[in-house]
């Protein structure tokens, strides 16, 4: 969920940018606000601050401030999400192999006997 740090308009419709990601996101989505322009804090709006407590009021998962310009935190916010992504990947692949060694086996149908 990006917004500019240097423009409190986008970041006042946040709410309704996540409304949409929760109508049509799966339950277990993991969103992250990143704010991004964070090179310039002469011209920033919107504080980390501020930032920060809109994610822990809204249930974000986690929170970054990031610049496009000068690459800053960039692969960050990558990497988090992908460490991320692939220990869902994990844990949902365990729970699903525990789901199949409980259930029934399956037994072969005999074949019925030839009739003379």
């Amino acid at each position: 969920l990006p917004y500019d740090t240097p423009r409190d308009e986008p970041f006042a419709s946040l709410v309704d940018w996540l409304k949409e990601i929760q109508q049509h996101a799966a339950e277990d989505v993991k969103i992250y606000l990143i704010g991004n322009k964070s090179e310039s804090p002469e011209d920033r709006e919107v504080q980390l601050e501020r930032a920060i407590e809109f994610a822990k009021q809204h249930g974000i998962h986690k929170c970054f401030e990031t610049s496009a310009k000068s690459g800053a935190n960039v692969e960050e916010v990558f990497s988090c999400a992908g460490k991320e992504l692939f220990e869902q990947t994990e844990r949902e692949n365990e729970e699903n192999a525990k789901k199949e060694d409980k259930e029934e086996p399956i037994e072969p149908t005999p074949n019925p006997k030839k009739q003379q």
